[in-house]
């Protein structure tokens, strides 16, 4: 069993055997609680989230929320009473009060909590509620939520607990074991004859069998990417200090740049030109062997404590015995025997080789940091005041207009016969959930795409409520296996915050046979869903001014802008001779948390784009950008490790010049694109090509210095040689998407 399932299977017992545990303690003693049901609400909001520090914030966001808008609803409904207008205006202006404040404070946690039920308590003049005292309802809402939220923590941290911490050392472990194996069938790659390359060019004797390169180079990539994804995820947990303190980002980032080398040592050696590599087969095999001593020291000191020995001391000296061994070529020009093209890409190999053990020193001294945070217990603050943030103007008028769309709404349900009091009151509840949980989004791309989601998951928790309700009854235990179904199904299908919601209807059914229209409840329930996120729809298109196709738009011609500004500035400090800036590591900091966001958001605009043939083109667009701007960034990526080196200086007396208007003519190739991709007219743009040709021949004019160039110091003419190669593959791919953009 894969990891991932087993994770879903572990949660998914603790989401159902809890809650059925909690639900069977309450269940004849209704004289303990105003609804017996309620802790259990609490309760899956908390083990809605594996990892422990989630869970808590989840529960103390979800009880927040709740006397944030019990308490506003509560103030409303005692100063303007329960009936006439304030029917249908104390809910409108309870959500736009919970919303309000939870998006200035940014209190994300509990913002769905506290606008649903503010307009939960709010309504209920709606229905058969009118004469309960509203601050007796608030009480005991609070009090059901601690007791589930509380039995929620307790289970998250007793049984099969998740430590963000922990994943993301596992994540690593696993990482530095697949590092050296990639390798070795890099090196395999370089040592196999030509005639080979086309039936094993995939393969290497020490993966298991039929496991190709690029497959393990894409679960090295996917590895990172998830230790990624829960790092974010634990921004808001406890312990975040302590994950800032060790500075996982960062290595992560070392991670990222390990896998993009390796990525870029996997092409070359799928290439053609490889007999003077073949000629350092067994120093590349030695630095093989030894990488993998080297990365089982950094698997010890990341999960222990640290040698006294350096762990890359072999991996160093043997780059040294290659060097060495190529510059007794060039002096004794034994190297004029191999073409131009094939040196200059055994120089590009060797650059990749340099700055890979770079990176691994890199990684190597986070880790040493890692562990000296680790080994030294310091005093952290666990809460703090969340910062007030301006909410714009644009936002402050569609929560506005969403909350007065509320409004209307619940006079619209107030004023429709029901047949079935029950089932009304039951119906208006879904209604008002789906509409409060969609009107909640950003932009109408979320609306719709949780819309979709919403209506699978709650009419798969449905049927199995029906499945499991006429086969076994109404009671705790059916309750706990139509629990476990949801979170399984619903997570597997990756809708696992709608598990949260398809158990809070099985809770309220099924812990209890006191329904007297099961069936038709069912019905009325099954039919107001999609009624009440259609609705929803329709106010969002009213009412929401936001747009996911556009912010998507919007955010792929800043990135290309960005990009170019990553582009200038790496040639700027490369061309002076200078120390990069820190803003330079910044931007390629903000740029690689924007290009995670967009395969997400290309997915939301789809759905809010729908189907048609306008729509398949601009996914289409869509998805040729985002290919784009990933190559671009990699190569960009592979720049800034090509020009650590500084220039030799006979190349920079002659060509200095004609370099920075390379750079400049490039940054502006950039910037015209990102203005193509907003402009309404997309046209094609000429400059690229003629850059192409600049460069073009400035390589002409190196090229014909091969002789003089054993001068130069091996360094810096391997990371020049390198970086040159990689400015003229930038330029090619500028000039590729320049003419392909119009045709979107």
């Amino acid at each position: 069993m894969d990891t991932q399932r087993s994770l879903i299977i572990k949660q998914g017992l603790k989401f159902s055997l809890g809650a059925a545990l909690l639900g069977s303690f309450f269940w004849h003693r209704g004289d303990v609680l105003d609804n017996y049901v309620y802790p259990t609400f609490g309760y899956v909001s908390v083990l809605i989230e594996p990892a422990a520090g989630g869970a808590i914030i989840a529960g103390l966001g979800r009880v927040g929320g709740s006397a944030l808008g019990g308490f506003i609803a509560a103030i409303l409904l005692n100063s303007f009473g329960l009936y006439g207008s304030g029917l249908f205006i104390i809910p409108s202006i309870t959500y736009i009060l919970s919303a309000f404040i939870c998006e200035t404070y940014r209190w994300q946690a509990a913002y769905s909590q506290a606008t649903l039920i503010g307009t939960l308590i709010a309504m209920r003049a709606v229905g058969t509620s009118d004469q309960q005292d509203i601050w007796l309802y608030l009480k005991s809402r609070l009090i059901d939520n601690s007791i589930g939220v509380a039995v929620g923590i307790a289970v998250a941290l007793l049984f099969w607990r998740q430590d963000t911490r922990t994943e993301l050392n596992k994540n690593l472990k696993q990482f530095l074991q697949s590092v050296p194996r990639l390798f070795q069938g890099i090196v395999n790659q370089y040592a196999m004859p030509l005639q080979l390359k086309s039936t094993e060019n995939n393969h290497s004797p020490v993966l298991p069998a039929d496991l190709p390169l690029s497959s393990l180079l894409n679960q090295l990539t996917k590895s990172t990417q998830a230790s990624l994804a829960t790092l974010t995820k634990a921004a808001s947990e406890f312990q975040s200090q302590r994950l800032d303190e060790e500075n996982w980002s960062a290595i992560l980032a070392s991670q990222n740049q390990l896998s993009r080398q390796l990525g870029d040592m996997l092409a070359l050696a799928d290439q053609d030109q490889q007999t003077l590599t073949r000629q350092f087969r067994t120093e590349l095999n030695q630095f093989a062997q030894h990488l993998t001593e080297s990365c089982n020291r950094l698997s010890t000191i990341a999960n222990t404590s640290h040698d006294s020995d350096d762990a890359l001391a072999d991996l160093e000296q043997d780059l040294a015995i290659i060097k060495d061994k190529l510059n007794h070529l060039r002096s004794t020009g034994e190297i004029s025997q191999y073409s131009t093209a094939e040196t200059l890409q055994f120089f590009q190999s060797l650059q990749l080789l340099t700055q890979f053990i770079q990176g691994l020193r890199s990684l190597q001294n986070r880790l040493l940091h890692k562990q000296t945070v680790a080994t030294h217990h310091q005093r952290r603050k666990l809460l703090t005041f969340p910062k007030r943030t301006p909410i714009s103007m644009r936002r402050v008028i569609e929560i506005v207009g969403l909350g007065m769309a509320i409004g209307m709404i619940i006079a619209i349900i107030h004023h429709i016969d029901f047949p079935y009091p029950s089932a009304y009151e039951q119906a208006s509840k879904v209604i008002t959930v789906a509409l409060v949980i969609t009107l909640v989004q950003p932009t109408r791309g979320r609306a719709i795409a949780l819309s979709l989601v919403a209506v699978i998951g709650f009419w798969l928790s449905l049927f199995l409520i029906y499945l499991l309700g006429i086969s076994f009854g109404y009671n705790p235990i059916t309750a706990c296996v139509v629990y476990f179904f949801i979170y399984v199904c619903c997570a597997t299908l990756g809708f696992t915050p709608i598990a949260r919601v398809g158990a809070i209807i099985a809770a309220d059914w099924l812990s209890k046979d006191i329904f007297p229209f099961f069936y038709q409840g069912l019905a009325a329930v099954a039919i107001a869903i999609p009624c009440g996120v259609l609705i929803a729809l329709l106010i969002t298109t009213v009412f929401m001014g936001g747009s996911a196709a556009n912010e998507l738009e919007k955010s792929f011609a800043q990135t290309f802008k960005q990009l170019g500004q990553l582009y200038q500035s790496l040639l700027t400090t490369y061309l002076q001779g200078v120390t990069p800036s820190p803003e330079t590591t910044q931007l390629k900091a903000t740029l690689a948390k924007t290009l995670a966001q967009h395969p997400m958001g290309l997915k939301i605009a789809g759905l809010e784009e729908g189907s048609g043939g306008l729509a398949t083109r601009h996914k289409n667009l869509w998805n040729f950008l985002l290919g784009c701007e990933q190559t671009l960034f990699a190569q960009l990526g592979t720049l800034a490790d090509e020009l650590q080196q500084p220039m030799p200086d006979a190349i920079r007396q002659q060509y200095s010049s004609e370099l920075q208007a390379i750079a400049q003519q490039t940054v502006n190739a950039f910037d015209q694109l990102s203005a193509m991709i907003t402009a309404p007219m997309l046209l094609q743009s000429s400059q690229t090509a003629s850059l192409v040709q600049k460069i073009e021949s400035i390589e002409q004019q190196l090229l014909s210095q091969r002789v003089e160039s054993r001068s130069y110091p091996l360094e810096q003419l391997i990371a020049f040689s390198s970086a040159f190669m990689t400015m003229k593959a930038i330029a090619s791919n500028l000039n590729q998407i320049s003419h392909t953009l119009p045709v979107y």
